[in-house]
């Protein structure tokens, strides 16, 4: 046996509480009885009345509590087998790893906070469920890190490998990108696929309208991302440069890297989506799925079997209920002439 919601096993402290407040209450009852009569006159006065009794009751409640608290936790044992059918869409998450997503113009830089954004979305695609998800990374070559899966934990461990070192060749080759997402995953169902690209959109002469076009001529929906916070330029960090430079240099002079507003706009306009500016953050490219794919239909897949561990609750909210009602049934005073009432019985004879 498990339990669901530990967070709720502090209300057991209830129990305590309520004992305190019977021992309150039957010691003001000791004291208002003998303000009037002794204790030891009160048992002949008051035979029938049992504190034994009292105290079964105040058990009872208390039992009660206890098993509502347990009820409350959520116990689980055993397994529930049934057939869900899945329904979802295919996600294809396009990431760039080309040197200027080093930038630090987001926090802490604009990969990791690429990386950041696809982790949330995840989490909650995985909440839902039935939703394939797939991962190329790109810089001058795009590659495929992994193929459209149910599996998130093995896209998480593909996406946390990716970075500059992933791909082979330097530079940022959007259009090659999204022309690869739409061939390195066999056989796709367009009108239930969508394409989430996450750069800056700093590209290379890879050709990305026509790209852009060619997905949504197939049905794919193209959803931008655009990481980057500044309009200004921000430098290239090198983490490891043989010339010790602390910065990508070309032609003497420190590139400065910014964010390409209007690639972003044209391509997700051209690609029938929608797009994110800034950096990236989680929120809204989480509120991005939930307002535009989250909403569209979805394919019918194959029919799953579920063995979720089985809820238990109602056994020991029905074992309160029993308890409580016991409680109704016992009284503080025993029933005259019953054994131990402390009464007497007298026997009248007769003379003949």
């Amino acid at each position: 046996m498990q339990f669901e919601n530990w967070g709720n096993a502090a209300l057991i402290l209830l129990v305590p509480v309520l004992a305190a407040l019977y021992l309150y209450g039957f010691r003001r009852k000791r004291e208002a009885l003998a303000a009037f009569v002794s204790l030891r006159l009160s048992r002949r006065l008051i035979p029938s009345y049992s504190r034994g009794r009292q105290w079964l009751r105040a058990g009872l409640v208390a039992g009660a509590v206890v098993f509502v608290v347990l009820a409350a936790m959520k116990p689980q044992w055993g397994e529930n087998a049934e057939n869900v059918p899945r329904r979802g869409r295919d996600i294809v998450f396009l990431l760039d790893v080309s040197l200027s997503m080093l930038a630090e113009d987001a926090t802490p830089n604009r990969l990791e906070r690429a990386k950041q954004s696809i982790r949330d979305l995840v989490a909650h695609i995985r909440e839902s469920g039935g939703h394939r998800i797939g991962l190329v990374a790109f810089a001058g070559r795009a590659s495929l890190l992994a193929p459209l899966t149910l599996d998130y934990d093995l896209f998480l461990q593909r996406l946390e490998a990716a970075g500059p070192e992933s791909v082979p060749l330097l530079g940022t080759a959007v259009g090659d990108a999204i022309r690869q997402s739409l061939q390195s995953f066999g056989t796709l169902d367009y009108p239930y696929t969508d394409i989430i690209l996450v750069s800056d959109a700093e590209d290379h002469g890879s050709l990305p309208h026509a790209a852009a076009e060619a997905a949504a001529a197939h049905g794919a929906s193209l959803y931008v991302v655009g990481v980057g916070g500044t309009d200004d330029g921000v430098p290239i960090p090198l983490p490891a440069a043989s010339d010790g430079a602390p910065y990508v240099v070309y032609r003497g002079r420190v590139v400065q890297s910014r964010l390409n507003h209007e690639l972003v706009r044209e391509l997700s306009r051209i690609g029938n989506g929608s797009f994110v500016l800034g950096e990236g953050a989680s929120t809204d490219l989480v509120r991005l799925f939930e307002d535009e794919i989250g909403v569209k239909p979805r394919k019918e897949r194959e029919t799953v079997a579920s063995d979720e561990r089985a809820e238990r609750y109602q056994w020991f909210l029905a074992v309160a209920v029993i308890l409580l009602a016991a409680e109704l049934l016992v009284r503080d005073r025993r029933m005259p002439g019953s054994a131990g009432d402390g009464t007497t019985e007298v026997a009248h004879g007769t003379t003949s």
